[in-house]
């Protein structure tokens, strides 16, 4: 079985004060949120193999506040890819399809309304929207994943930060 969570970046701060929307912080709640999942994800042994994330600032916040909160004993590669922010659904299959086969679990960094449909569409027909901090953990065949298509997804588990409060 391959593993995939969906993560919508933590709160960050409003856009009125930043010229680009992608350079747009964590604020203080956000950063504890993202802290509190990476202790959740810990203690819970489902640490990914590999972190995909947009090339937000929020974005890479979020990725880098799980590591640290959970204070994870092993170096998770992260890597940014440019088609995460402002993506579409495809752009989001595509990224997962070019993942290495070696990485049985990957966390995606990313942005509504994209994350909502994206895990939507993999789940066949649902109607999911993530406030920010979410993580959606959808389990997929044990295959590479260069196969997987809409509809290939079963939903685990899906914790807005709220709970974790």
């Amino acid at each position: 079985m391959n593993v995939l969570y969906f993560l919508r970046h933590a709160q960050a701060e409003r856009g009125t004060n930043y010229d680009d929307d992608r350079d747009r912080p964590l604020t203080a709640e956000g950063r504890r949120d993202a802290s509190r999942l990476g202790r959740l994800l810990a203690a819970t042994d489902q640490l990914p193999d590999g972190i995909v994330t947009s090339p937000a600032v929020r974005a890479h916040q979020t990725a880098k506040a799980l590591s640290e909160g959970g204070q994870w004993q092993v170096d998770v590669p992260l890597r940014s890819s440019h088609a995460l922010y402002q993506a579409q659904p495809a752009d989001v299959l595509e990224e997962i399809q070019a993942l290495p086969d070696e990485l049985g679990a990957v966390l995606i960094v990313g942005h509504q309304p994209a994350w909502g449909t994206t895990v939507s569409q993999l789940l066949g027909s649902a109607n999911v929207s993530l406030p920010p901090g979410t993580c959606v953990r959808i389990d997929t065949a044990d295959h590479p994943w260069r196969e997987l298509q809409f509809g290939d997804g079963m939903l685990r588990w899906m914790l807005p930060p709220g709970l974790l409060r």
